[in-house]
């Protein structure tokens, strides 16, 4: 009876061992179970990590551009179906390989400290197409290659540099010129960095910014665009105050150009204030890029107060048709009020014609017209 009892008691014993080793192990299994589920856990946040990481390391290595301009059939102001270019371009930031046919926005690139990210640019034949605003800074070949001319690049020397963007103006913006870009560079983002006669200046202050954007220096962008609004609020405000009836005049040659409100240069009545001393005719053709053509006549009827002249013949070559002032002076336009008082300012052909549309070519702009308004009002 005895020898039972202890068998039954060596029995329950080993039950109670057997089956504390089974809890055990469950536990442990269950404790294993979690552990891994927990790193399986973290391994897939930290890929999730990873990859968000990486899609912003990828948006930050790029600038969204919209790129938006027509693409001709002919040169510019050459009448013709072009093709509208409407597309968002993904453009890399900080690039220093940048070609530029665009001396404006060459000019801003100088005014943020940027100039040496720019690879070439069409400085033409002896560099005649840099104006004094921008001649000492690209004047360089070493540093700056010379593409060529604004309407006839030199494209091998484009090849060769193998550009990630060129910035272009309406001078290129037509389907000759944009195939031979492509073809010369195939590797480059193409984009239309021109400003809008109709909103000159915003155009500008806005590009200005997109470029300090696109190589992180916004602050400095800001600091000019804040200096041009000072500047062009002053300007407008002595140009309003003296009321001088102004007509803008081209030369290219012996011919004369007249460029009213609605053309080319709008920004001198939008921006400034001036009041345009002639007005088209409604027989005459719109406004163009080149202005409509004028007589003495013409200027002796309106009677201005002020003359802009803008020598287009001495942007183009280099200085050699560079037309007199005296050209508009002989015995039709004698008893003009601002030839009569000596009141006709000759303004920069290169920032006015060829380099237009930049950050330091339009302050110099606006400078200029500060001189010419406080030159016709000292007494």
């Amino acid at each position: 009876m005895e020898f039972k009892k202890l068998y039954l008691m060596l029995t329950m014993a080993v039950i109670l061992v057997l089956a504390a080793c089974s809890g055990g192990s469950e536990e442990e299994a269950s404790t294993e179970d979690n552990a891994s589920e927990e790193t399986s856990t973290e391994e897939s946040a930290g890929e999730e990590t990873a990859d968000d990481e990486s899609s912003e390391d990828e948006s930050a290595d790029t600038i969204a551009y919209e790129n938006q301009f027509e693409i001709g059939t002919g040169e510019r102001g050459e009448e013709g179906q072009g093709t509208q270019i409407d597309e968002t371009v993904e453009l890399p930031k900080n690039s220093d390989k940048v070609v530029i046919f665009d001396l404006g926005v060459a000019s801003t690139f100088a005014a943020l400290d940027l100039e040496e990210n720019i690879m070439g640019l069409p400085k033409g034949e002896n560099n005649a197409s840099l104006g004094n605003t921008i001649s000492d800074v690209y004047e360089s070949d070493e540093d700056y290659v010379n593409l060529g001319g604004l309407k006839e690049p030199d494209y091998e020397a484009l090849a060769a540099l193998d550009p990630e963007i060129i910035m272009i103006h309406g001078r290129q913006s037509n389907s000759n010129v944009v195939g031979e870009l492509e073809k010369a560079a195939p590797n480059a983002e193409i984009i239309y960095v021109a400003a809008d006669n109709s909103n000159y200046f915003e155009d500008v202050k806005e590009m200005t910014m997109f470029i300090g954007k696109m190589y992180d220096v916004e602050d400095k962008a800001q600091e000019l665009v804040d200096d041009l609004d000072a500047q062009l609020s002053e300007v407008n405000e002595k140009v309003t105050a003296a009321e001088l009836p102004m007509l803008f005049v081209q030369t290219n040659g012996g011919n004369l150009s007249f460029h009213g409100v609605g053309g080319r240069y709008d920004f001198l009545y939008n921006d400034f204030g001036f009041t345009s001393a002639g007005e088209q005719e409604e027989s005459e053709e719109a406004t163009d890029s080149h202005g409509n053509e004028i007589s003495y006549e013409f200027i002796a009827e309106t009677n201005p107060a002020l003359i802009l002249l803008m020598d287009r013949g001495a942007a183009v070559s280099a200085g050699e048709d560079a037309t007199s002032t005296d050209v508009l002076v002989n015995e039709v336009t004698s008893d003009v009020d601002a030839i009569e008082n000596d009141n006709v300012y000759e303004l920069n052909p290169q920032n006015w014609y060829l380099n237009a549309g930049g950050y330091l070519t339009a302050l110099a702009q606006v400078q200029e017209i500060n001189e010419a308004v406080d030159a016709a009002t000292a007494e």
